[in-house]
């Protein structure tokens, strides 16, 4: 997370992001038809992206690059400015708790058994991101791979 400034009442950061997403089968393929998701400050969302639809072959995993920005005059959700005093208080603390949702729309493919639509969720909670004091630029404390909390649900 770089640049983050939170001038009077709106929000400015850039977020880069990296996830690995997996198929550990070996029976189904996946087609993620659509995924969405958010960055959230406490429960409340500061930036909404999506993701270009792709496959998963058996036993095939896929890295995706997610880089977004948010200046503040964009089409984002609007935040409380009590929520962005503090996230400011927190930044110049050193330390903000983020949270990162994300919901994908698939199709596991059963060869000659036909398909099944699911709905897939990740959450990943207390994202530490730490930042260089007056610098703005921010990384995630905890350094390395994180396992988010994951489920899935047949529509």
């Amino acid at each position: 997370m770089s640049k983050l400034n939170v001038p009077n009442t709106s929000l400015g950061a850039n977020w880069d992001m990296a996830f690995t997403v997996e198929n550990p089968n070996m029976v189904s393929w996946v087609q993620f038809d659509r995924i969405e998701g958010s960055i959230l400050y406490k429960d409340n969302p500061l930036v909404i992206y999506s993701v270009e639809p792709f496959d998963l072959g058996l036993k095939e995993q896929r890295l995706m690059r997610v880089k977004i920005s948010r200046t503040g005059l964009q089409d984002q959700p609007e935040m409380k400015v009590s929520d962005l005093e503090e996230m400011n208080r927190q930044r110049e603390a050193g330390a903000v708790s983020l949270k990162m949702e994300m919901f994908a729309w698939a199709t596991y493919k059963k060869g000659w058994w036909g398909t099944e639509d699911v709905m897939m969720e990740a959450h990943c909670l207390d994202l530490r991101v730490g930042f260089l004091p007056k610098v703005g630029f921010g990384s995630w404390i905890s350094r390395g791979p994180m396992t988010c909390s994951t489920g899935s649900y047949a529509s």
